[in-house]
């Protein structure tokens, strides 16, 4: 998509984001990621489980890109998955896999 809706006049109290949507599966478990774009170039994006009676919310910090973004997300899905414990507070955010 053109960076052009970065360029539309909104009003002062009114947020303008841009929404895509990605469907990503680990085994068999199937998940719908919602990524957002501010209109100052910000990411953040929300993961959900695609088949579940329960609504579990993964999500990432306000990053500078896209791909982190999804990065972290995807990260705290197959944490969940693989019934793995967090060893360290933000280590969703880290641009690595160490701890």
């Amino acid at each position: 998509m053109s960076r052009d809706w970065k360029t539309v006049h909104i009003r002062e109290d009114a947020e303008l984001l841009r929404k895509e949507w990605f469907a990503y599966q680990v085994g068999d478990d199937r998940f719908t990621i919602e990524l957002f774009e501010t209109i100052k170039g910000e990411f953040y994006a929300i993961g959900t489980p695609a088949d579940s009676s329960q609504l579990f919310i993964y999500g990432s910090s306000l990053v500078g890109t896209a791909a982190l973004a999804l990065e972290q997300t995807m990260k705290k899905i197959n944490r969940e998955h693989d019934h793995e414990d967090i060893f360290a507070i933000g280590e969703d955010v880290r641009d690595d896999d160490s701890v």
